[in-house]
């Protein structure tokens, strides 16, 4: 149950990056005068960063070792959400860039549910409720 509301946050996370985060940060972002190799640079990273979102998202749906390892990255990506709008805005910073309760939020899930099911823990479920 908790992985899969991870990954349906994902999914959401994915969809808002890319439908709204389009409108809202990658146009403001090419209209810029930035030179063409950094303008560039952003603009494939924004891509990479689309790609990396949707194939977590769609592993999350499937569970196992992968989904569990993204979902560690989805945490560390939080952190670096944290740190930099700490480091640039001050305690504005969480309100200023969210992302990271999406990705915490979601990465932290996955990760929750992905160990309630793992087979070493079904199997101290199974010991202690079998009895003596």
């Amino acid at each position: 149950m908790l992985v899969k509301l991870g990954a349906a946050l994902a999914t959401l996370t994915t969809s808002i990056h890319a439908l709204v985060g389009h409108f809202d940060t990658l146009l403001p972002l090419l209209s810029s005068d930035l030179t063409p190799p950094v303008l560039g640079a952003f603009h494939a990273c924004w891509h990479m960063i689309t790609v990396t979102l949707a194939y977590s998202a769609w592993q999350f749906w499937r569970g196992g070792q992968i989904a569990r390892q993204l979902a560690a990255l989805w945490i560390v990506f939080a952190v670096i959400f944290v740190g930099v709008g700490l480091w640039q805005f001050g305690m504005a910073g969480l309100w200023i860039l969210p992302q990271w309760l999406f990705l915490g939020g979601s990465g932290a899930l996955v990760l929750a549910g992905s160990r309630l099911r793992s087979p070493k823990a079904l199997s101290l479920r199974l010991r202690s409720s079998a009895g003596p």
